[in-house]
């Protein structure tokens, strides 16, 4: 199909979809929530109860995957659809100029969050787990190990080899998202020609995989192996679901579907029906248990279905369009990034140097407001005298210029 790049999202000049900035904050602030509880579990005695947490509900387990989803799909819509304009406009796609523009975009914060996490953030916390031993003990054994592992974006892999290390336990999405374009920019341009067909077997591939190793599982008995134990494959099987690729090339391949312009895809997308249903089952989704055969795809589709309503269909109610989103979504990879040394921090201060512990409803106040405040500050300041830095010469090297504000004009 040759249709054209719809002009509202191809202006003269740059790449724009309302609403995006929007997307990107509610899906980082959901983050926040999810680790803030996730933080009082590590430190909560059972036996006392002193840090009563929501940890384990369904809701807070399934609000922090689901704004984790988002991230995973906006990503993959963004940039493959910034990789098939690039290549509808010169026939091909620079490699080169595409990871000098993720590094530049990723690495600076990234390293800054990894240096403080590891040099700073033990010099003033002392957080205590629920045995009574410290986090920091625990990061000084094997302590350059785990900062190689996780300086070079192996965080996915940390994450079933070493104890939680405070202030970096998010970054193994962003490893998980490294990894995956460090691969996908070439795939898009080998397939050019037949990318629908194979990002539709690339999805196949990751879900069929992640199937077939459930069954087995689940039949573990009768077809022991002694190389692959059970319990390797129940950790092989964790590791395949959070190297949520499919996530990514849905995003990819609804990329594919807006800039080709393929409107019996889109006019389903966009049924007030379609849309309704999808609502209701993203709702009731937070409140079970997932982990159904294929629930990380199914999520992917449901959050592509949002996403695109949100960002592309005028008739869409929900609005996430306005200066105050604009810039929360600008700093959102920020929030990310920081939110989680600035939980330890403030967790820290409270235990430490106040007596609101003993006031459960003061104390979750206190951390909650502190967190958020302290880390959309620290946020901003970053991206004002760090990210902005590096994303004016991210510039030079597009392209295809994109903008994350409908007023911002492209970089020179």
């Amino acid at each position: 199909m040759e249709a054209k790049i719809e002009e509202k999202n191809l202006k003269p000049g740059k790449v724009y979809f309302p609403g995006m900035n929007g997307i990107r904050f509610f899906a980082a602030f959901s983050v926040i929530l999810h680790h803030i509880e996730q933080t009082k579990f590590w430190i909560n005695d059972p036996v006392t109860n002193r840090y009563p947490n929501i940890w384990q509900t369904m809701f807070c387990d399934n609000i922090g995957h689901k704004g984790r989803i988002i991230f995973f799909v906006l990503s993959g819509f963004l940039i493959t659809y910034l990789f098939l304009a690039e290549i509808r406009k010169t026939g091909s796609l620079n490699l080169q100029k595409f990871h000098t523009r993720r590094a530049l975009r990723v690495w600076p914060v990234y390293i800054l969050v990894v240096l403080f996490a590891f040099a700073i953030l033990p010099l003033y916390t002392n957080i205590l787990q629920s045995d009574g031993t410290s986090f920091n003990s625990e990061l000084y054994d094997g302590y350059w190990i785990k900062f190689a592992v996780v300086v070079l974006m192996l965080a996915n892999f940390a994450r079933f080899i070493f104890e939680p290390i405070l202030g970096v336990t998010q970054l193994w999405s962003i490893a998980v998202q490294e990894q995956f374009y460090m691969v996908w920019p070439f795939l898009t341009r080998f397939f050019k020609n037949h990318f629908l067909r194979f990002v539709i077997i690339f999805i196949i591939f990751k879900v069929s995989m992640e199937i077939m190793m459930k069954m087995y599982l689940e039949n573990y008995s009768v077809y022991p192996n002694s190389i692959i134990t059970q319990p390797r494959l129940v950790t092989l099987i964790k590791w395949w679901e959070i190297f949520a690729v499919d996530q990514l090339a849905i995003g990819a391949l609804c990329a594919y579907i807006l800039i080709n312009n393929i409107r019996k895809v889109l006019d389903f997308i966009y049924h007030p029906m379609v849309i309704s249903i999808f609502i209701l089952i993203y709702i009731y989704l937070f409140f079970i248990k997932v982990d159904f055969y294929g629930h990380t795809f199914v999520e992917g589709v449901i959050a592509a279905v949002l996403m695109m309503n949100i960002s592309t269909n005028a008739k869409f109610p929900v609005k996430l369009e306005n200066r105050v989103f604009n810039y929360l979504g600008n700093i959102s990879y920020g929030i990310y990034l920081f939110h989680n040394i600035c939980i330890i921090s403030v967790l820290n201060l409270l235990i430490y140097y106040t007596n609101f512990s003993e006031n459960a409803f003061l104390f979750n106040v206190l951390l909650y407001s502190g967190s958020m405040i302290a880390t959309l500050i620290l946020s901003g300041l970053s991206y004002k005298y760090v990210e902005n830095y590096f994303l004016r010469k991210k510039g030079k090297y597009e392209v295809i210029k994109s903008s994350r504000n409908e007023k911002e004009e492209p970089t020179p």
